[in-house]
């Protein structure tokens, strides 16, 4: 498959960062035409490269924030390291970072120092709590910022236990952000000639993700209600779903199919607000209801009376539904380290092929020579560099 006429084709990203929020941006730069040269410490490389199980330098996290870039594998803590990165951010249309505030500045790195010799660079840092305040230095995870940004408080278990959700969201969150606002100051870079300093934190994006719940938090004081009844998920004879029933009509004929037309003029449930203020009565009733048929029992009616509802899938399952098939939201792809993996379709972006440069994630330092020879190093002074291990090549 030919990457001609992706968007970003021709455009250098110096990708600094580590972990999956930076990184992922810098992927989504690449899935979408850019030369993202992921510049990461040798050895063990990237920290996403340690994130769940490995294999040999890959997880899955790192399979899927590294698609598409080339890997330099290179030791700050040396004059020639730093050398080598300042010349590639010289050269660089993009810089992404994620070090703790200040810290960059010894490189000579930051945006300041980068933005003397390329005024036109779109600069993006990513903290954990931001550029100010008292947690100025403190680095931050997922897990720590779902708790310190009350994600955790509105998720929780039937004993009140707060809970994460399990997955990286807000990491991923982030990524997503960061690489909207690159994008926009792209395209004013194109449009006006000016480059950008974008600064943003997984406070800021962790806050944003969950806008609507903090209104609706304000509104009420805390004690945020239901967004409607009923709305949930129902354990079934044989598994769980989820149903949506809170709308007027769909809550009618909801009664209707489970033998209770009488609810739809009773005055506790006549109206949403009505179900809303007394939910916990009519839930009562409806769970022990749910249970008596099997999921897919139930699919088949909601789905003849435009009742909205889901299944509670695995992913196991979900990589044989049909519906996924269909659309075609999720492709095998051949990894050389991993095997045979899901690789989800992204929007506007060409899809996942095995052996594409595009689906392949790098392995530690695996173009780490083909970057310095670009950079105008001849192979005797990259030999030298591979021996002190200024850099680390991947044979």
């Amino acid at each position: 498959m030919s990457t001609l006429d992706l968007p970003y084709e021709g455009l250098t990203v110096l990708d600094l960062s580590q972990g999956i929020a930076g990184p992922y941006c810098g992927m989504m730069l690449a899935r979408n035409g850019a030369d993202v040269i992921k510049l990461e410490p040798t050895g063990a490389g990237c920290w996403s490269r340690q994130l769940g199980k490995s294999i040999g330098d890959q997880t899955a996290h790192s399979v899927v924030v590294h698609r598409g870039k080339r890997s330099l594998a290179l030791d700050l803590k040396t004059t020639e390291g730093v050398e080598v990165a300042q010349k590639l951010a010289t050269k660089a249309d993009v810089l992404l970072q994620n070090y703790r505030v200040g810290k960059i500045d010894r490189f000579g790195l930051d945006y300041k120092t980068v933005a003397q010799g390329n005024p036109s660079i779109i600069y993006a840092s990513v903290s954990g709590f931001g550029t100010k305040g008292d947690r100025i230095g403190q680095a931050a995870t997922d897990s720590v910022m779902q708790a310190y940004t009350g994600i955790m408080s509105i998720n929780r278990d039937a004993t009140g236990m707060p809970q994460r959700i399990n997955m990286l969201a807000i990491d991923f969150a982030t990524g997503l952000y960061t690489f909207q606002a690159v994008s926009a100051a792209l395209y004013k870079r194109a449009m006006k000639g000016t480059g950008a300093h974008i600064e943003t934190s997984l406070l800021e994006a962790s806050l944003v993700f969950q806008e609507a719940a903090l209104i609706d938090s304000s509104l009420q004081k805390g004690a945020v209600e239901p967004i409607g009844v009923p709305v949930g998920t129902f354990r079934t004879a044989d598994g769980f779903m989820n149903i949506n029933a809170r709308r007027q009509i769909p809550f009618e004929a909801f009664a209707k199919l489970v033998g209770h037309p009488e609810w739809i003029d009773d005055d506790r449930f006549a109206n949403p607000r009505a179900r809303v203020e007394n939910a916990d009565a009519l839930m009562a009733m409806i769970i022990p209801i749910i249970e008596t048929r099997t999921t897919r029992a139930w699919s088949g009616e909601f789905a003849k009376i435009d009742v909205l509802h889901a299944a509670v899938h695995t992913h196991e399952e979900l990589f044989n539904d049909e519906q996924v098939k269909a659309v075609d939201a999720i492709r095998w792809v051949e990894d050389d380290t991993l095997g045979r993996i899901p690789m989800a379709s992204i929007p506007g972006q060409p899809p996942h092929e095995t052996g594409h440069m595009l689906s392949h994630s790098p392995h530690v330092g695996e173009h780490s020579r083909d970057v310095l020879a670009e950079l105008g190093y001849g192979a005797v002074a990259i030999d030298d560099m591979v021996s002190k291990g200024v850099i680390e090549e991947k044979l």
